[in-house]
């Protein structure tokens, strides 16, 4: 019996890998236990976990599992179609996890609710495309109500958070991780935190924002007392979870290095790398407007989401009537999901186009003379300026619209603050500035910010994340 553990010991890690597949290695394993005890079996175990990762090792021969190495992703919703920036994101996070880990029978996992036909339909093709294994998880739980509330921040927890999940969804998490015994878990945001189990796998935090920081920043929006009150629960509870998280985690990404050190500043001592938000420079060639007419104004973003709520709200009831004022017949163009129906409250406003949410973008880039981004609060990087960027669109934001961009202010993109900042930008873009501000932005672009070198630097995390696990 010695002399076939000598022999298993010596096999190099591609013959090993492919033995662990036989059926009575189980057997096998509890018979060595046996006779030769505990401690060739934890020589056997470390020899084992080298080649291809071994994840459980149970007291008992009839629980000893051997697993080639799995990741298991964790998101908030179907990525697919990559329509806006949080299924962008998460899509070249997946992207890299194949890149790196598809091989070889290695397996990627995705798990995310599935609220519509569509949604199923579209995980069942995502899964085709990339090659990895899709899991329903269910669907959002209870409404928000203010018992609920009271009772999430009683606890110090977000009841945003929690009000994502059905209370079964933590429990299918769990029986996931027992059952496939992932060598690495990746949280695709702040909001799949309440489901990661404890104790947990070796895990990756891909932060798309910190979310806290978003509650709790002054945005210089009117808020009432009640909805301040409200924010600043919320914000604590965010803190909570994502402190919590970070401790524990192997490695954390955000997309900016502001969102990096507001994670250090929750956990000095995390492991913290900032991957850039990315454009897929083949699919968005350079093309600067070269339109007559009218100017048109192009503002891109989901409805439902409130910092892009409240920016349409400013840029339609106080900047359109300056700016039509200025250039007569100016339209200003809205594009994104609106289930809600919230863009109805400007029927009757001269000049607003509704588009809601549309199959491809590139044909309203192509007809508008600028993005217009009066946003003033949500956190991160904007894909909406890269795209815009990528394109040749010139773009005339605030300094939050564009915070942690590279970009210089009338060099890259035009910032204001005011409504007759804003106006005199704008003239100054059509005036002819607009081409020199395109021209140096997508230098700015293919420099930083494409997908080509946003999964490369994944692929180095990834790498970094499933070494750490295996070495444990």
């Amino acid at each position: 019996m010695r002399q076939q553990l000598d022999q298993v010991l010596d096999l190099g890690d591609e013959v090993l890998a492919s033995l662990l597949a036989e059926p009575e290695l189980p057997r096998q394993l509890g018979v060595l236990r046996r006779q030769l005890g505990e401690s060739a079996i934890e020589i056997l175990q470390r020899r084992l976990q080298r080649a291809v990762g071994v994840r459980r090792w149970r007291g008992h021969a009839r629980d000893y599992t051997v697993r080639r190495r799995v990741i298991l992703v964790l998101a908030p919703y179907v990525p697919h179609p990559p329509s806006h920036g949080g299924s962008i994101r998460s899509r070249v996070l997946l992207d890299a996890l194949v890149e790196e880990h598809g091989h070889q029978g290695r397996e990627v996992h995705l798990a995310a609710p599935v609220q519509t036909e569509g949604d199923r339909s579209a995980a069942a093709e995502l899964a085709s495309l990339l090659g990895l294994t899709f899991h329903e998880l269910p669907v959002a739980g209870a409404a928000s109500s203010p018992a609920r509330k009271l009772f999430c921040w009683a606890r110090g927890r977000s009841e945003l958070f929690a009000r994502r999940w059905s209370p079964a969804a933590p429990a299918a998490v769990r029986e996931l991780v027992d059952r496939l015994a992932p060598t690495l878990l990746v949280a695709d945001s702040s909001f799949v935190l309440p489901l990661v189990p404890t104790p947990a796998p070796t895990t990756l935090l891909y932060l798309h924002n910190l979310e806290s920081d978003i509650f709790a920043r002054r945005d210089g929006q009117r808020r009432g007392f009640g909805e301040r009150i409200s924010r600043w629960f919320e914000a604590r509870g965010m803190a909570s979870e994502e402190r919590r998280h970070l401790r524990r985690a192997t490695l954390a990404v955000t997309v900016s290095e502001r969102d990096a050190e507001l994670a250090r500043d929750l956990v000095p001592n995390v492991d913290v790398v900032a991957v850039p938000n990315s454009v897929d420079l083949e699919r968005l060639p350079f093309a600067p407007p070269r339109r007559e007419g009218p100017p048109r104004l192009l503002f891109v973003g989901g409805l439902d989401y409130p910092p892009n709520r409240e920016a349409v709200t400013e840029l339609v009831e106080r900047h359109l009537p300056t700016l039509q004022a200025r250039h007569p017949g100016l339209v200003l163009r809205l594009v994104g999901r609106d289930d809600s129906g919230y863009a109805r409250r400007f029927p009757e406003r001269d000049g607003v186009e509704l588009l809601g949410l549309v199959d491809d973008l590139l044909p309203h880039y192509r007809a508008s003379d600028a993005a217009y981004l009066p946003i003033r609060s949500g956190g991160g990087t904007r894909i909406k300026i890269l795209e815009a960027w990528a394109l040749g669109l010139p773009v005339i934001a605030t300094g939050i619209a564009a915070e942690g961009l590279a970009g210089e202010d009338g060099q890259h993109l035009r910032r204001f603050e005011t409504v007759e900042q804003g106006a005199d930008a704008l003239d100054d873009v059509l005036a002819g500035q607009g081409a020199m501000l395109a021209q140096a932005a997508r230098g700015l672009v293919e420099e930083h910010y494409s997908h080509a070198a946003a999964t490369a630097q994944l692929c180095e995390v990834v790498a970094r994340a499933v070494g750490r696990a295996t070495s444990r």
